[in-house]
């Protein structure tokens, strides 16, 4: 379940919804099943969500399991 995606939906209105849904090649069912956790959105389609939304749906609010992977992977520095 998506915390974070059942709240926009709840304040977004049903234009803001339409419209983010198809900035992000999707449709507004699939943002509820988002919501409701019967699905989960691949790491473009989060990509994708955050970029329609303005950031106010996030990779990290979508997908934490792959916002950690990404973050933890990335290089560290030489001490």
């Amino acid at each position: 379940m998506t915390t974070q995606m059942q709240e926009w939906l709840k304040k977004a209105t049903a234009k803001e919804r339409d419209q983010v849904a198809a900035e992000a090649g999707t449709s507004v069912g699939y943002l509820y099943q988002i919501a409701g956790g019967h699905r989960k959105p691949s790491l473009e389609l989060s990509k994708k969500l955050q970029a329609a939304s303005c950031g106010e749906l996030t990779i990290q609010g979508l997908r934490p399991d792959l916002y950690q992977l990404l973050t933890d992977s990335k290089p560290k520095e030489a001490a």
